[in-house]
């Protein structure tokens, strides 16, 4: 279960901004996920309530956005997302295209008062 390495490490970037605000009280966060990262929301989700609960942090609001895949083709430059994850540009038919977005998981934006 991956997904608890990736709260623990989301748990550190909450902290790090907590300090940076102290004192201050934590009432929800937001969190970017991508749409190819492979994380499992429910399963990332209880992981977060877990660690959030352990470091006392009761009734904080967790929000998760999902951010779509997108690609660019390295040779005709087309940008853009891809029907059915097919991996062949629309533009040219070439298959030499990177991610540009959709892969990461990151916190996006915490609310505190």
């Amino acid at each position: 279960m991956h997904e608890m390495s990736v709260a623990i490490g989301i748990m550190k970037v909450l902290a790090a901004k907590l300090k940076e605000e102290a004192p201050c009280k934590l009432i929800s966060a937001e969190l970017a996920v991508g749409e190819l990262s492979g994380i499992d929301r429910d399963s990332l989700r209880f992981a977060l309530d877990t660690l959030l609960d352990e470091a006392g942090y009761k009734d904080v609001q967790m929000r998760f956005e999902q951010v779509p895949a997108a690609f660019k083709c390295n040779n005709c430059g087309w940008g853009g997302r891809l029907k059915n994850y097919a991996l062949v540009c629309p533009g040219c038919k070439g298959i030499d295209l990177d991610i540009i977005s959709g892969q990461d998981v990151y916190l996006e934006r915490i609310e505190v008062e």
